[in-house]
């Protein structure tokens, strides 16, 4: 898993380590290796003949980069009066961003750097001159002609230094027009989003979201390739727009910047897709339908019966044992046709009814309706203490526990349930149970690790970035869905995917840690995910792409 920390924190760390450094007597040490990085970066698009891949949108954090061998063998490839311009800003982020030109220019580029500020990294512009690159102002005749015949944009004016408009380090000139054709890549994060944002109320905008860094006008964060993290990935890579505008984001390591004992433990863990499709389990020899687990299923109603069958599909794609239904009226009628390797009955017969004898986790809520008579199936089922996904209609029955909040030491939830709200059922539900969230929709982080305080269960809240939090505070973050997604019948199918694999692990290994419950909720997001871009379309394509996304493990 991938660590995402909050700006302030890769901050602290940083300027520990810089200082560190200036004492021995070489204050660009760090610089120079996060240079090489970004230079890495661009020489392997320029070998790969500069083919443009606009705002990749799975996954958020892409391979790693190639071995320092390699970048010899790439060097020649491409680069030789390739029109690079870097836009560089007055601090650490600059002075990478001149570093990684200079890198460039003793490699045959035509570089480029634009400066957006009269302060500027002195030792780095140095570097590139005496590499053979110009140092241009922004807003001269020079500077404009070189920014319109690049091929590759590098935004190094803004950084995770830059946090508020009244910093030194916040404050640019003019922002350029960047070239459409150009591949744009940024340092750290693109230019005016914010890294911040783990906490309301603390001082910064929410992760994701733009920061007002300029003197004579606000810069509208542009949207680039590829994203370089230097040390580690900041909170505004993978929470609100930066899901939008950084594209692929690549971690380049350096050893010495970040100390542990600083950073602290990340504030989201995210998961890749290979630590999500490990959590799949596959079948083993001798299993049968009930030791691969039984997963019973409270959902559909007369007015919406397609909800509780795109579910289905999805659990059964997933790879459960035996899914047993439990719906009513003609939705009982449809749903046996559509899903004929289902056990159906009445929704009276959860969960004590002779189908459910052998149930091992349940799913509750995708179309299941509003009626007391469905809402009333939900509660038994919940009452009963086994296992649960909690979603769409069933989290209405959701109430607060008995108890006081579980001790942050406490090694297991006393209800085993998944709560899976999009940002609007997430506020709705605080709202009826007077837990004082904050809005959810601009502070997600802050909501979704209180929510799952409160209730004292696994919370999932759906998103662009999926975050998963236990009711001690550790979050998980799923980062492969793209915009197709955003159809009627994705949640549905979200549902389906972790009632299979909820199922799936508590029927092999027994009762879970909330990290567990947290983990394996993650890693059916990011499954969702994939299944998204490789079945694009409607929902009901959704379950071909779970089929062909598990078939790479």
């Amino acid at each position: 898993m991938t660590g995402v920390w909050p700006g302030s924190r890769l901050r602290a760390a940083e300027a520990a380590a810089i200082d560190a450094a200036c004492a021995a007597g070489d204050p660009d040490r760090y610089m120079r290796v996060a240079a090489q990085g970004i230079a890495t970066l661009v020489l392997r698009h320029l070998g790969r003949g500069g083919a443009q891949v606009r705002r990749s949108a799975v996954p958020v954090i892409a391979a790693p980069l190639p071995q320092r061998s390699q970048v010899t063998a790439l060097a020649g490839s491409g680069v030789a009066g390739a029109r690079i311009v870097a836009l560089v800003g007055p601090g650490n982020n600059g002075g990478d961003g001149l570093y990684a030109l200079a890198a460039l220019a003793r490699r045959g580029a035509a570089c480029t750097a634009i400066l957006l500020a009269e302060r500027h990294h002195g030792r780095g512009a140095q570097a590139l001159r005496l590499a053979g690159g110009r140092v241009r102002m922004a807003g001269t005749a020079g500077a404009e002609r070189a920014l319109a015949a690049a091929s590759v944009v590098l935004d190094a004016a803004l950084g995770t230094g830059a946090r508020t408009a009244g910093s030194a380090r916040g404050r640019v000139m003019a922002w350029p027009q960047l070239p459409d054709a150009a591949w744009r890549i940024a340092c750290d994060l693109p230019s005016g989003l914010d890294a911040e944002g783990e906490e309301p109320g603390a001082g910064g905008a929410c992760a994701g979201t733009e920061v007002q860094p300029v003197e004579s006008q606000p810069v509208e964060p542009p949207w680039v390739d590829t994203t370089v993290a230097l040390g580690a990935p900041s909170l505004g890579l993978v929470l609100g727009r930066g899901r939008e505008l950084c594209g692929e984001v690549h971690v380049v390591p350096v050893p010495g910047l970040l100390d542990p004992t600083l950073l602290g433990e990340p504030a989201v863990q995210l998961l890749s897709p290979n630590e999500a499709l490990d959590s799949m389990l596959s079948p083993r020899a001798g299993d049968h339908k009930y030791s691969r687990g039984v997963l019973g299923l409270v959902a559909g109603s007369p007015a919406y019966p397609g909800a509780a069958i795109l579910c289905a599909k999805a659990a059964l794609e997933t790879g459960v044992g035996m899914l047993s239904a439990f719906t009513r009226g003609t939705a009982r009628l449809q749903f046996g046709a559509a899903v004929p390797e289902a056990v159906v009955s009445s929704r009276d017969q959860a969960p004590d009814g002779p189908a459910a004898s052998r149930v091992n986790a349940w799913v509750l809520g995708p179309g299941l309706g509003e009626s007391e008579q469905d809402l009333d199936a939900a509660r038994r089922v919940l009452a009963s203490g086994t296992p649960a996904v909690v979603d769409a209609s069933a989290l209405a029955v959701v109430q607060l526990p008995a108890l006081a909040p579980v001790p942050v030491e406490s090694p297991a939830p006393s209800r085993p349930w998944i709560l899976t709200p999009h940002a609007g059922e997430l506020r709705a539900l605080s709202e009826r149970l007077g837990l004082d969230l904050p809005d959810p929709a601009r502070w997600p982080l802050a909501s979704v690790k209180q929510a799952a305080r409160a209730l004292r269960c696994v919370v999932l809240l759906k998103g662009s970035c999926t975050l998963v939090a236990t009711p001690q505070g550790q979050v998980f973050a799923a980062a492969s869905a793209g915009p197709g997604l955003a159809v009627a019948g994705s949640g549905d199918t979200l549902a389906g995917i972790l009632g299979a694999v909820l199922t799936t692990h508590v029927t092999r290994s027994g009762a879970a840690t909330p990290q567990e419950l947290a983990r394996w909720a993650a890693a059916a997001a990011v499954v969702h995910g994939l299944a998204g871009a490789a079945a694009p379309g409607p929902a009901e394509g959704l379950s071909a792409g779970i089929r062909s996304v598990l078939q790479t493990r």
